[in-house]
């Protein structure tokens, strides 16, 4: 851009240049319109000045807002590393036959491995009605108790639509009904029967049904039967809970003569994959910073490299990840897991040396990173990152904040010079269309004089034709 200096000389030269014309007689008046945009794009330096310098606040907003978003992912990483229901703290689980008992682990769960032997599964009762004509049932009642006869643990009275006249009917009221039981038709070559199924598996479940349309038979249902570590276990259902803390286990069939053997084991690969994600939110955030420094092709530096606040930032980033935590175990620091610090800052994981740890030494990684006495290493490291990812006191945000006032006030300054520049405007083209009419009226101005000159006395003129006197 032409400096302010030049951009008027070429202005003002532009102005007499055509005033010359005017006077010449090359022109008449003067152009006012291009007179005065001349004049203004030279006032108007200061405020392009202005916008070039909000492009500019604009694009260090929005690369530090990318970089508050790269470290909002970091925290997040750094917090599932302590989080104590998170993936340092989950379980998976193995069976010698998975088809008789599997397992699924919660993350209250402890490693270890049981026996357990299968003697019954649970079963759910179910009732059958003898062959019944259609119509039978058709407002009859029906009365299931369920559990032990003599003293059931609920009943349903089952008062069948006299407007349902078929069994099918008879069977769809009672599965739209809130009752203890599904209710489906059997035919066969002797007939129709209506059969219920208790919902509930096991005794507990067990159907007794009663009615004066038809005589039932119920078939009783059983609880499953199991021992865990020579415990005995009783459950209304297959899939059981409690009988080992934070595991469920799935019985898929009896086998009362063979133990099987269930493992509870760290999961390893949930652990190594959220060491991973940390890694890679850590690394995204200083390669951001480090952009910012490194020239490109026009050999001219990030928008931030003059940001003192990222250089703070990048220090305090590589203090937390240097941090070493005092607890007694064999692992002080990241370092010492296979996490290891590269020449330009960021982070690299040993995967030999991080198996290692996890594989043989899975408490002690815990313990590193979620000790709370003293703290451990994904404690302290929280907590720096709450410092930084502060969405109104943090580093970032406070720059950001003082970016957009800077903005704000770049606007309303911007508001203010256009408003002068209006009346400038206004002011100089009723300036110079003053000075268009001079012009213009001078050349007749310039006649006149001449006419009343010649008019004085003792004037003379003379013509092509005159001759001298004799």
């Amino acid at each position: 851009m032409a400096s302010f200096s030049t951009s008027y000389s070429a202005a003002l030269g532009n102005i007499l240049s055509q005033v010359n014309d005017a006077f010449s007689g090359k022109t008449s008046g003067i152009d006012v319109s291009s007179v005065v945009d001349s004049m203004m794009q030279v006032e108007d330096q200061p405020e392009t000045q202005m916008k070039d310098e909000q492009s500019s606040l604009d694009a260090q907003i929005s690369a530090l807002t990318s970089i508050g978003t790269e470290l909002s992912t970091l925290s997040n990483s750094v917090n599932s590393l302590g989080d104590f229901n998170g993936a340092l703290n989950q379980f998976t689980t193995g069976s010698s036959d998975a088809a008789v008992v599997s397992a699924a682990a919660g993350d209250t769960a402890t490693a270890g491995t049981h026996t357990i032997t299968v003697t019954n599964l649970a079963t759910t009762s179910s009732s059958y009605s003898g062959y019944i004509s259609s119509g039978s049932l058709a407002g009859a009642e029906i009365d299931v108790k369920y559990g032990n006869p003599s003293a059931p643990t609920s009943t349903d009275t089952i008062d069948i639509p006299s407007t349902d006249t078929t069994l099918q009917e008879a069977a769809s009221y009672i599965n739209s009904g809130k009752y203890g039981v599904t209710a489906s038709v059997v035919t066969d070559s002797g007939g129709s029967r209506l059969a219920l199924t208790s919902k509930t598996s096991g005794a507990a479940g067990n159907l007794t049904v009663s009615s004066s349309a038809a005589t039932f038979t119920s078939t009783a249902g059983v609880d499953a039967q199991l021992t865990v570590d020579g415990v005995p276990v009783d459950s209304s259902t297959n899939t059981v809970t409690g009988a080992i803390t934070g595991v469920t286990l799935s019985l898929g069939a009896a086998d009362p003569n063979t133990p099987r053997q269930v493992s509870v084991e760290p999961d390893t690969t949930q652990a190594a994959d959220a060491l991973a994600s940390f890694v890679d939110a850590y690394n995204a955030v200083i390669g951001s910073i480090d952009s910012q420094y490194t020239l490109n092709s026009g050999g001219t530096e990030g928008v931030l490299a003059g940001d003192s606040m990222l250089q703070s930032l990048q220090s305090n980033l590589l203090d937390m990840v240097s941090t070493a935590v005092g607890n007694s175990g064999q692992y002080t620091n990241l370092q010492s897991l296979g996490i290891e610090m590269q020449n330009n800052g960021t982070l690299h994981i040993d995967s030999s040396t991080l198996s290692d740890a996890l594989s043989s030494s899975y408490s002690e990684v815990q313990n590193f990173f979620q000790s709370t006495s003293p703290a451990g290493w994904a404690q302290t490291a929280g907590t720096e990152m709450t410092k930084l990812t502060d969405p109104t006191k943090g580093p970032v945000a406070l720059d950001i904040t003082g970016l957009n006032q800077t903005n704000t006030d770049l606007s309303s300054q911007i508001s203010d010079f256009e408003t002068n520049m209006s009346e400038m405007q206004k002011q100089l083209t009723t300036q110079y269309d003053n000075l268009d009419t001079l012009l213009i009226q001078y050349p007749l101005q310039m006649q006149e004089a001449a006419a009343q000159l010649a008019s004085l006395p003792g004037s003379t003129t003379t013509t092509g034709n005159s001759s001298n006197a004799g």
